[in-house]
């Protein structure tokens, strides 16, 4: 996505502080689509971005993003909650790494690889039951995230906490995660690892936790993906195996994932998803979504503009 300079601001508070950068990025997207349960509809969306950026006359990298599209979806009241807004994430970082508070990904989240390759406008090839996006737990404590992360060379590690509603009295667990991904060459491929740790605690629903893998397999015009997840909740055990592939070539991009869920109570889920994008140049994309998974299938198609 490009961005475009919207604004350069001097802050003044005192002598030598540096300037910082407001940019300002978006897209949107037009086409049809069917969720299934009803005859093919129209389908439009727009989403804004602001994001600034800083440096402290000692070097360190202070950000902030403002989704306007999450933040609309969000009605906080500042007199008796700070802590509660979507699609806001601010960060400061130096040699020590990074550190991000707001609406962003936990460690465990941040360090695995999902298996869906492509775009869709109405995330069709996402939405699937068997598909998981490995954030299941970021939601948990009005989903403000406190993460560290740094990078040294190709491995990377990340640890975050949520706090059990927001700090308020509680008998729930924070939750903690970790994550350790790393990258490597094997020959004419690109392999990347990633391993991610969650203690939920009594917020998910119950004692609850969760190991996952996944592995990223990049060679010429193919990409292969395999995400695994054990957990536990309050005894039951629960899984998720998924995986994807991806071919590109030019300006066409297509990839298909599977996955299946298996809960100790519930039984097996899975599901399919297919995207098909053409890039018509200048931020323009063709996508085609669909997906299919016990008993509903979902589809969209048309075009993403990204500016």
């Amino acid at each position: 996505m490009k961005n475009i300079l919207f604004a350069t601001t001097a802050l003044v508070a005192t002598a030598g502080i540096a300037s910082a950068d407001v940019s300002i990025s978006g897209f949107a997207e037009m086409g049809i689509f069917d969720n299934g349960s009803g005859d093919m509809q129209f389908f439009n969306d727009i989403d804004v971005t602001f994001s600034m950026s800083g440096e402290t006359d000692g070097g360190l990298s202070f950000g902030a993003s403002v989704d306007l599209d999450e933040v609309s979806d969000t009605v906080v009241n500042k007199a008796t909650d700070n802590n509660s807004e979507g699609g806001i994430a601010a960060n400061i970082s130096g040699g020590f790494g990074t550190i991000t508070l707001g609406d962003t990904d936990g460690a465990s989240d941040w360090a695995m690889t999902e298996t869906a390759i492509g775009g869709a406008m109405a995330d069709d090839h996402t939405v699937h039951a068997g598909y998981s996006g490995n954030s299941g737990y970021d939601g948990l404590g009005g989903g403000q995230i406190l993460r560290w992360n740094h990078t040294i060379g190709t491995m990377g590690v990340a640890v975050s906490m949520q706090q059990a509603n927001n700090g308020a009295s509680s008998a729930n667990d924070d939750t903690m995660q970790a994550g350790l991904k790393y990258s490597m060459d094997a020959g004419d491929a690109t392999v990347a690892l990633g391993l991610g740790f969650v203690d939920a605690g009594t917020q998910g629903a119950g004692d609850s936790n969760s190991v996952g893998i996944s592995v990223k397999v990049a060679s010429g015009n193919l990409t292969g993906i395999l995400n695994y997840t054990d957990g536990e909740t309050e005894g039951v055990s629960n899984s998720h195996t998924g995986f994807g592939i991806g071919y590109s070539m030019d300006a066409l991009t297509v990839g298909v994932n599977y996955g299946e869920k298996d809960h100790d109570t519930n039984g097996k889920t899975d599901g399919f998803g297919l995207a098909v994008n053409y890039s018509m140049g200048g931020g323009a994309v063709f996508q085609l979504g669909y997906g299919d998974g016990e008993g509903t299938d979902t589809m969209s198609m048309g075009l993403a503009l990204s500016f």
